[in-house]
């Protein structure tokens, strides 16, 4: 390149390139945010009429019976290695439904206060073991790898099925880790209410009433069963990432009771221990370990980025006419550790999905502001930019 050349490196070199870049005058820069406000205002608009579409109806119940581990009214019983155990209660809560809700309704469980996405809680789980591989070392899953480890219990002996004395510390929870040990384990059963006339509740939707293996009916409800379990998770965990353990007794798997991954009842009994045999946590009666095919797991193993946040528990295909119904609750999950709430709420999706009123808050706002600015803009313009203008056209005659 001959010297004083103005090729396209050296402009570059020399930092010399063309460049444009607008003026920001006053009127341009209010005519922005005009534009800014003809965009958002019908965007909060059109969410307004999406939200209009999406019903949704939510009752709190953890605070009827306030039951906890410690407070409660007994309602079920677990017995097992000569123990018994009392806990839960049984709740009843009756509301009403105002506006027709069409079919899909969703059924959903509420929680608040709940860190999910604190980092030690999310990163406790192993996803090779829940992908069915046989995985024997769990680092980030302690003290919920072992069984009893965390009780200081995992030294206590047990008779295996294939006649060896072994002891809790020999087997491996499937699945392990904090996620699994406290998913939410509260039940719902929706009727409508019975009338004054004499009309007897309706069953509308029994939550229990499902396999945990396969997530099909169990068809043991009392009348026609109106809501699914199948297809609450997502396609993706359904299919790649949540897969049974190989129950072979060499694995020494210590997981959820066999006949719910099998459907048939394992004879002779797989140990002379009841916390085994039943699925339970050991030490925890009545403690169900998860099933890695069941759907209810895979949605709870989903973290929620924020501490209040609903999931999908089941979904109702039929309307929901206003009236009076009841929601039989079994209260399980205990919120009283982290001073959170329980709640549950039937609700119908739009175009946008769910009822979001930060939404529609947020473009009205954003739309609003851009027009109090622009406004702001040009009359500040008016009244100090015509002034400035004069002095300086006075000073350029002087």
């Amino acid at each position: 390149m001959p010297q004083g050349g103005r090729g396209p490196m050296v402009l570059l070199k020399q930092q010399r390139l063309p460049a444009w870049q607008p003026i920001l005058t006053p009127p341009h820069v209010a005519l922005a945010f005009f534009l800014l406000s003809i965009l958002f205002i019908p965007l909060g608009v059109f969410v307004t009429l999406m939200n209009k579409q999406a019903k949704e109806v939510t009752v709190r119940y953890d605070h009827i019976h306030r039951c906890t581990i410690t407070h409660n009214t007994g309602a079920f019983i677990y017995e097992g290695n000569n123990m018994t155990f009392k806990t839960g209660c049984m709740t009843e809560v009756s509301f009403d439904i105002t506006e027709k809700l069409k079919a899909p309704v969703y059924l959903y469980y509420e929680l608040t206060r709940f860190y999910q996405n604190h980092r030690r809680y999310s990163i406790s789980r192993n996803d090779e073991q829940l992908a069915g591989k046989a995985v024997r070392y769990l680092p980030d899953t302690s003290p919920l790898a072992i069984p009893g480890d965390i009780y200081g219990i995992s030294g206590t002996p047990i008779k295996y099925v294939d006649g060896s004395d072994l002891r809790y510390k020999d087997f491996l929870y499937v699945p392990a880790g904090l996620i699994a040990w406290s998913i939410f384990n509260d039940t719902f059963t929706l009727y409508t209410e019975a009338t004054n006339g004499g009309t007897p509740r309706k069953l509308i939707c029994n939550a229990t009433d499902f396999s945990k293996g396969n997530n099909l009916p169990l068809n043991g409800s009392e009348s026609k069963n109106m809501c699914v379990k199948k297809g609450i998770a997502w396609d993706t965990d359904v299919e790649y990432k949540f897969k049974a353990p190989d129950l072979e007794a060499k694995n020494r798997f210590w997981t959820a009771a066999k006949e719910l991954y099998t459907g048939k009842v394992p004879t002779p009994e797989l140990s002379n221990d009841d916390f085994f045999n039943k699925g339970w946590y050991a030490g925890e009666l009545g403690h169900a370990i998860p099933v890695t095919t069941d759907e209810d797991f895979m949605v709870w193993m989903r973290p929620a980025s924020l501490p209040s946040f609903r999931k999908l528990h089941r979904v109702i295909n039929v309307d929901l006419p206003p009236g009076k119904y009841v929601m039989v609750i079994g209260e399980h999950f205990d919120v009283s550790s982290f001073g959170g709430t329980k709640s549950f709420a039937l609700a119908t999706l739009s175009f946008l999905g769910g009822k979001n009123v930060w939404l529609e808050a947020l473009y009205f706002s954003l739309g609003g502001f851009s027009v109090v600015f622009a406004v702001v803009l040009l009359l500040v313009h008016r009244f100090s930019g015509d002034r400035a203008s004069k002095a300086i056209d006075e000073l350029i005659q002087k």
